[in-house]
């Protein structure tokens, strides 16, 4: 493996695309099996917005997602948003609140009654587009976070410095109880800690009725001082040899893994959190549990920050590692380089 230097500054842009996946799937509130679905109803009719989303450049990192019900009471009329899931930005739900309040259902009519579509959306830098689909082929949130609509205001670190806060939040109740709060991680002060426990206690899962187990999320929260200039990657996509080129002791790994035996060619989402924290890696698509040694494997690696400053901000930034097929065979620069070997 030839030497790399580290992730050094990695300053940049980069415009990520906005999709909304899933799309609309529709049903009639009081329909029998027996009686075919209206115009209205199977959302055949359904009039999209002409405008395209853009992704909010000031977040062109951020991964996230969502679940709402769209209720169409007329034919000319936007329809009324309820949340089901949430875990974007203000903006990010700005945007989404724009684009599914342009919808119509032109040729709806009284006798349809209310017809509700389920609405998935997601942030992404990938650029995907699905047809509608029936509605008992919808997606469903597993965790049905409902975040707070707004954004909290900004606080006044008191330092140059990024801090960066993560919490577990744990539902035991119904769908209006507010979650138990802990932090696991804090790099701020008694402040900062404070204000995302208060934020945190504010979020609720609206899908439970109480008889279901605890649900434990974890969330990460960062401060960022006024005017600072972030540290961000120029590219977040990166070939397994080339990742693994920006390890700490890259010359001396040792690992062998075969991955004709992993379903390959895959890809995985790689966040850094360490040595602070364990890092978090995840497969992209469906899971193959032939792989679970090489993921235990690659979490354990720690890049190589060029400063602790660099390290800290680019703590929990998410990389993506493409992982081809053949063998990762390594061993030792000194090893590999002795006679006879």
């Amino acid at each position: 493996m030839t030497t790399r230097s580290p992730i050094n500054a990695l300053k940049g842009r980069l415009v990520a695309a906005l999709f909304m996946s899933g799309a609309l799937a529709g049903a009639a509130l009081a329909q029998t099996d027996s009686t075919p679905p209206s115009a209205a109803q199977s959302l055949s009719c359904l009039k999209p917005p002409s405008a395209t989303l853009s992704y909010p450049e000031k977040h062109r990192l951020d991964r996230t997602c969502g679940f709402i019900r769209l209720h169409f009471s007329k034919p000319d009329a936007e329809p009324r948003v309820e949340e089901l899931s949430n875990t974007a930005r203000e903006d990010m739900q700005d945007l989404v609140y724009c684009h599914v309040g342009a919808y119509r259902l032109p040729c709806q009519q009284p006798q349809d009654g209310t017809v509700s579509a389920v609405q998935e959306f997601q942030f992404d830098n990938s650029m995907l587009d699905e047809a509608p689909v029936p509605e008992d082929a919808a997606p469903s949130a597993a965790l049905c976070i409902v975040m707070p609509r707004r954004d909290p205001d900004r606080l006044d670190t008191l330092t140059r410095e990024m801090h960066h806060v993560m919490a577990e939040a744990t539902f035991t109740g119904d769908g209006t109880q507010a979650p138990e709060v802990k932090l696991v991680y804090s790099s701020g002060n008694k402040r900062l800690e404070a204000a995302v426990i208060e934020r945190v206690q504010a979020y609720r899962m609206p899908c439970r009725t109480g008889q279901e187990k605890p649900q434990t999320m974890e969330l990460r929260f960062t401060f960022v001082p006024y005017g600072h200039r972030q540290t961000v990657l120029k590219r977040e996509a990166f070939a397994l040899a080339e990742f693994l080129g920006f390890m700490q002791g890259a010359q001396q790994l040792q690992a062998y893994f075969d991955f004709s035996t992993m379903n390959c060619l895959f890809k995985l989402h790689f966040t850094n959190f360490g040595p602070a924290r364990p890092n978090r890696v995840r497969e992209v698509g469906a899971h193959d549990p032939n792989r679970t040694v090489f993921l235990k494997w690659l979490g354990e690696r720690q890049i190589a920050f060029a400063s602790d400053r660099q390290a800290n901000e680019l703590f929990g930034t998410t990389l993506q590692v493409e992982v081809p097929c053949g063998k990762l065979d390594l061993a030792p620069a000194a090893a590999a380089a002795a006679p006879g070997s």
